[in-house]
């Protein structure tokens, strides 16, 4: 089985979020998210996506990097920074490390997306999940 750790010019293009708003609160707490993606864990403060079932957790530095909260809407989010994504043709090993911490380990199925936000954090979303989330650039917009 493959195993991807980046995403690069080499094996990937830029993406940008559709504008779909999300709920998000902080959580003190450790928790562990069992996925069909994978799994997380966090041991510390986490943002916590709320809008979507099942919830999942965002590392705090990443969540504020990549979104900006809704004016007027308490608790509310969009995503603001291109990803870099691929859609895999077989089976792929993805894991997330933030700061030295494993956050997320999982396998890829073929035919899904593995996604990097701009800090290097990986993940995935299937091929549905993934043309209702992201579109691709637009060409000659400035990429990061």
């Amino acid at each position: 089985m493959n195993t991807v750790r980046q995403l690069d010019d080499s094996n990937s293009d830029y993406y940008v979020a559709k504008a779909r708003p999300k709920e998000a609160q902080l959580r003190w707490e450790p928790r562990r998210y069992e996925l069909s993606w994978g799994v997380q864990e966090f041991d510390g403060p986490h943002m916590v996506i709320t809008s979507e079932s099942p919830e999942y957790g965002v590392d705090l530095q990443v969540f504020f990097t990549t979104h900006k909260p809704l004016p007027d809407t308490p608790h509310h989010y969009i995503k603001v920074t291109p990803v870099r994504a691929m859609q895999v043709r077989e089976p792929t090993h993805i894991t997330t490390e933030i700061d030295g911490r494993l956050e997320m380990e999982a396998e890829v199925p073929a035919g899904a997306w593995i996604v990097q936000n701009k800090d290097g954090e990986l993940y995935y979303n299937s091929a549905e999940e993934f043309a209702k989330r992201y579109e691709a650039m637009t060409p000659g917009a400035d990429k990061p």
